[in-house]
């Protein structure tokens, strides 16, 4: 045993030296190839002299010298790596997965940098801008070109090295965690470009409408930006799409992931961006409207359009990917079922939506209380604008709110291992006693400030008065306070009376159909099987290792 321990131990420090310096002399031969193809180009396609004498040589010579130092260097250690390939401890082992999904990434960064900016000056060109004021002539296509191959070629190489180790989609788990957090990662990051592009895209369009209708003098401002947008639309909607795909391949081989509890929280905080991009921007929309009704609208006409075409272009975009993502999140659900870990996941997002939608809500009672208090006791126009604020937040907060809490609250209500299961659930309690401990100090420091405004009065202090706004201020903060932490503290209340179920029947919260119970088994026996086939691989290496100690010592 203590020779097997020792075995273990040298290997991960082997593969923690091989793997690492494998993967910096990469990234070093990538920046030495970026940097001669650049300069080689355009000495080549751009003789103009700019690139002649001293600084060509020095970059020249600089790019050369980091490619003759780090080639050899990786090729040395990739070839150790791949010595052990035969073992499958070391194609399992989480180092290897860090090592290829770092490089994988390394490939991607280097296609979507130079293929966005490739594909951005193109389309400049395309909507006629001069071709003096972009890079992609003479020189600039063959060096974006040259590196966007670089990138395709090490993506496609290192995929083939991950199926070609035979666990891809099957990995033992640390191994798996490695490949969901790249791919989640990754597909985030495609997102947040996709939805910023798409943004972008909307944007310029509303923006040359409303240059049109309010006669505003330059109208080709839009080329520059708009090649911009569309190349990171279609650079993101590519990424997403790849990375989504090679997911879908994953669960067609192994119908566990399905039900991973990475991929549920990539979905969920899809649904999230989706409804981030979609709400926030109605709600300063829906403010800016409730500002003009009021007449306090800020501005001229112009003004305001302007300031509404930014918010007016994420929706649309925020609510696609909101649909689609909530969409497929339902759709997995119903078809792989929960595992432990994605139930808990199911229940941070709740509960994590629900408290930001009751902050809204929160806030906004307390502003339109205090707006409808400074109108009546003091008129003017100083409750427009928190009026305006209010409402907006209510009427985003409100509805999200009431949604994600009856849906919690439906399940724990019920008196049976489900129902179980959310009450005691720490995101629940979390969410309960931290709205009950926010409404407590939020009471506390209120009606204090009431109880000492109405000493100060009875007293005679002549400054203070029971029908001034400060004083009916904290009277509303009290009554919000206190409607919400009632609210809470009921639901604790409730908890705490139903039946403890047994540890067996909280064991036993099955899916609702046999369609799903089926789904739901049929996953977790993928998901036992590839775990099986890692032990027994695990335990063949003990066993060649104990062999080779045991010969050792006889010799």
């Amino acid at each position: 045993m203590q020779t097997n321990s020792k075995t273990s131990r040298l290997a991960a420090v082997r593969r923690f030296y091989v793997y690492l310096v494998a993967f910096v002399s990469q990234i070093a031969m990538l920046v030495g190839v970026n940097d001669l193809v650049d300069m080689l180009s355009r000495s080549w396609l751009q003789p103009d002299g700019v690139l002649a004498g001293f600084y060509l040589r020095t970059a020249t010579a600089n790019a050369i010298s980091v490619l003759v130092v780090a080639t050899p260097i990786f090729l040395i250690h990739w070839w150790l790596g791949q010595r052990f390939r035969d073992d499958a401890a070391e194609r399992q082992s989480v180092l290897r997965k860090l090592f290829l999904y770092g490089s994988t990434a390394a490939g991607l960064v280097v296609l979507l940098t130079n293929a966005y900016t490739l594909i951005r000056e193109l389309g400049w060109l395309a909507l006629g801008a001069p071709v003096a004021a972009t890079e992609l002539l003479p020189a600039g296509w063959l060096h974006w070109s040259f590196m966007a191959a670089v990138g395709i070629g090490l993506i496609y190489h290192w995929h083939n090295v991950l199926v070609n180790d035979g666990d891809f989609g099957k990995e033992a788990s640390a191994a798996r965690f490695v490949r969901q957090l790249f791919l989640a990662i990754a597909g985030l990051v495609g997102l947040g470009i996709v939805v910023w592009g798409a943004r972008t895209l909307l944007q310029i369009g509303l923006q040359v409408l409303v240059d049109r209708v309010i006669g505003a003098t330059d109208l080709n401002w839009w080329r520059l930006p708009l090649g911009g947008a569309w190349s990171q639309s279609l650079v993101g909607l590519w990424l997403l799409h790849a990375l989504w795909q090679q997911w879908q391949e994953v669960v067609r081989i192994n119908a566990a992931e399905g039900r991973a509890v990475l991929r549920r929280i990539y979905l969920y905080i899809g649904v999230l961006v989706g409804a981030i991009a979609t709400l926030t921007p109605a709600a300063l929309l829906l403010r800016e409207g409730l500002l003009m009704l009021f007449g306090a609208g800020g501005g001229s006409t112009a003004e305001l359009l302007d300031r509404m075409v930014g918010p007016v272009s994420f929706i649309p975009v925020g609510a696609v990917v909101w649909r689609w993502y909530w969409t497929t999140l339902r759709r997995e659900t119903d078809a792989y079922g929960d595992s432990g870990q994605s139930v808990m996941v199911r229940r941070i997002y709740a509960y994590l939506v629900a408290a930001t939608g009751l902050a809204l809500l929160w806030v906004g009672a307390v502003e339109l209380l205090h707006a409808l208090i400074d109108a009546a006791l003091t008129g003017g126009d100083v409750w427009r604008e928190p009026l305006a604020n209010g409402i907006a937040l209510l009427a985003v907060g409100a509805p999200i709110w009431t949604i994600f809490w009856r849906r919690v609250q439906s399940i724990a209500e019920g008196n049976d291992a489900a129902g179980a299961g959310e009450r005691d659930s720490w995101p629940r309690k979390l969410y309960l006693y931290g709205v009950a401990l926010v409404g407590a100090l939020v009471l506390l420091f209120t009606l204090a400030q009431v109880i000492y405004r109405v000493l100060l009065t009875l007293m005679g202090e002549p400054t203070m008065a029971l029908s001034s706004n400060e004083l009916a201020h904290r009277l509303a903060d009290s009554a919000v306070a206190a409607v919400l932490w009632a609210v809470h503290l009921l639901a604790i209340r409730a908890d705490g009376r139903f039946e403890k179920l047994p540890d067996a029947e909280l064991a036993q919260a099955a899916p609702t159909s046999p369609t799903e119970r089926r789904a739901a088994l049929e996953a977790h026996i993928a998901w036992l099987e590839a775990e099986l086939n890692a032990a027994r691989h695990e335990l063949v290496q003990m066993e060649r290792r104990s062999q080779s100690a045991q010969s050792i010592e006889q010799s």
